[in-house]
């Protein structure tokens, strides 16, 4: 509709858009009403002028009757006045509400569209570009909104309504403004196949550009290690450029514009309709009033051809974001959309998980990351999933979770298939803590109760106390309502990995997926953990991802992972009687250990 995608537009969009629309095609005609009688109260005046000084006038016979401008004329010019001034309030109101609904609409659309993608497949992209493109790129849609959408057809509608006006008038002038409406479209649209291939070059390299800013702040410590922050400094600063070079030549094309149009068809469209009125009125074709009102339409006409070539560069503009939109709106969600409400077990009943032959693959991947994998959960069943890296481990993790959904075979709970199942309660039976938990900016408080909406804050000291964090809350001066930082910087690593523990102890999920909390931190601080972890996997289900053989050892049954696929699957005692892949990490962990002791 109107150029862009359906979804970029809403019910209250159209509401505001009509306003809009039927409140600029009325100012068109109240304008012209208001110039004629502004005509007419010239002509009054001017016979009046006449009868009170004398002399004749020997041109086209004035209609009007001679009298008083104030009594007679001012009545009707202050009404149209403030009526033209009301609808062109209309307009602009109706413009701006259904930019202001649109983005809003718009900026719902990404975040859903984000919702849907999962962590699975956005893992893969740019923050940066997709913040950017909800941001800054959605404000780019104000001015396709609030000046394309409905100044188009306005635009449209004035030369037809002030031609008819000015053929009423006279009808020479009328053809000669007629003849240069045909010049501004056609200029326009020789122009319009490089102003969109700019734009959308444009719209590329902000994008990437603001990617490039965000990784450079979150990777500053990184940066500065390696002494990279002046290079990257250089980096940035050589794509600014290109940008710039971008934004001037979209810059220059406007600017073309403007001279041709307004320099060029808009002051000669009033000059023309000026020189010719003057013309007509000193042959007596033309009475003084009705000059007047040809020459204030024939602004109206110029102020058209402006219109034309601003619509057109909002238009370029909005079109290129609004596609790019488009297409990240059209992005195929890895989990099909359901709306059962179908539960497998009572909240907080363990459940029992079945992988049948699942295979997946990532889009654009030539090899699929897991394929025909096949593995059960047993409830209050602890089992460590290892492997390589690349093995297809994390990947397991997403189709639990049901951030991504398998191409092929099935994922069961309780023998139920997980597509007849509501989504929010497969979640809700998952507890994670990731390797590198993503703690929000905001205080202590408000990161634990993302798990529980309602939790008292008895509920969240017993989760930070179970979690060893309680010792860092009675030394903090805001207890709770310690601000954490952005991404959790202002605490220290083993913090941020208890307070992760602390949120899923508060969610208290019957199964609990541990992705190697205690990879990266001390030793000290990994004993506090490993209370804290026993805790949280006390009567639970536990799923347990092992980069580090020493984490494995109290698992009921161990699942190794190769290339995708479940390569072994035992007791630890009966994969070493196997002498396989098991067997060999072991053997390796052994053989570097003694090396270790030898050097000592």
């Amino acid at each position: 509709m109107l150029g862009v995608d359906d979804r970029l537009v809403t019910d209250g969009t159209m509401k505001w858009v009509r306003v809009g629309l039927i409140s600029g095609l009325a100012t068109i005609p109240a304008t012209i009403v208001l110039y004629i009688v502004l005509g007419m109260a010239v002509d009054a005046a001017y016979a009046q002028y006449l009868l009170t000084y004398g002399g004749e006038w020997a041109g086209k016979g004035i209609t009007v009757q001679a009298g008083n401008l104030v009594i007679s004329y001012m009545p009707w010019l202050i009404a149209l006045v403030l009526v033209k001034a009301a609808l062109s309030w209309l307009f602009r109101t109706g413009q701006f509400r259904a930019s202001s609904e649109a983005k809003l609409n718009v900026r719902d659309r990404i975040y859903k569209q984000v919702v849907s993608l999962g962590p699975g497949i956005l893992g893969k992209r740019r923050t940066g570009e997709i913040a950017n493109t909800a941001t800054e790129g959605v404000e780019y849609l104000d001015y396709y909104f609030s000046v394309y959408f409905v100044q188009v057809w306005v635009a449209i509608a004035i030369p037809f309504f002030l031609c008819a006006a000015i053929f009423w008038i006279d009808p020479i002038v009328g053809w000669w403004m007629l003849a240069g409406v045909p010049l501004t479209p056609l200029f326009v649209g020789s122009s319009a196949k490089g102003f969109r291939r700019i734009s959308g070059t444009n719209e590329e390299v902000k994008n990437h550009n603001s990617a490039q800013y965000l990784d450079s702040v979150q990777g500053m410590s990184t940066l500065k290690m390696f002494n990279e922050a002046e290079r990257r400094g250089v980096q940035i600063q050589n794509d600014n450029e290109i940008q710039r070079k971008a934004t001037m030549k979209l810059l220059l094309v406007a600017q073309v514009q403007f001279v041709f149009l307004e320099l060029g068809f808009a002051l000669f469209s009033t000059a023309v309709a000026m020189v010719v009125s003057l013309y007509r009125l000193s042959n007596g074709f033309m009475t003084p009033g009705e000059a007047v009102a040809v020459v204030l339409l024939s602004l109206e006409f110029s102020r058209t051809l402006l219109l034309i070539g601003e619509f057109f560069f909002a238009g370029a503009l909005g079109r290129e974001v609004a596609a790019s939109i488009v297409k990240f709106l059209n992005e195929k969600a890895p989990v099909k959309s359901t709306d059962s409400n179908k539960r497998a077990a009572e909240q907080g009943q363990a459940v029992g998980i079945e992988l049948k032959d699942v295979t997946f693959t990532y889009p654009g991947a030539t090899e699929p990351a897991i394929h025909n994998l096949s593995m059960s959960i047993t409830p209050g069943e602890t089992i460590a999933l290892i492997g390589k890296s690349g093995s297809g481990k994390t990947t397991v993790t997403n189709l639990l979770l049901r951030t991504l959904d398998p191409d092929s075979g099935q994922i069961t709970y309780d023998g139920i298939p997980e597509e007849e199942l509501s989504l929010e309660w497969i979640r809700e039976q998952i507890g994670l803590v990731p390797q590198d938990p993503f703690l929000f900016y905001g205080t202590i408080r408000d990161n634990l109760t993302m798990a529980k909406e309602d939790a008292t804050d008895e509920e969240l000291m017993a989760a930070i106390t179970a979690a060893e964090l309680k010792g860092f809350i009675d030394a903090s001066p805001d207890g709770l309502e310690t601000k954490v930082g952005d991404q959790g910087m202002a605490l220290s690593g083993g913090q941020a990995q208890r307070l992760a523990i602390a949120r899923a102890l508060l969610k208290d999920a019957p199964l609990v997926i541990l992705d190697e909390p205690t990879s990266q931190i001390d030793v000290e601080t990994e004993a506090l953990l490993n209370r804290a972890l026993g805790r949280l996997c006390e009567n639970k289900t536990v799923l347990l991802i092992a980069h580090r053989l020493s984490t494995i050892e109290q698992a009921d049954r161990i699942i190794v992972m190769d290339q995708g696929g479940l390569a072994e699957s035992g007791t630890k005692e009966a994969l070493i009687a196997q002498g396989g892949i098991y067997a060999s990490m072991l053997q390796t962990k052994h053989d570097i250990e003694q090396a270790a002791a030898a050097a000592v």
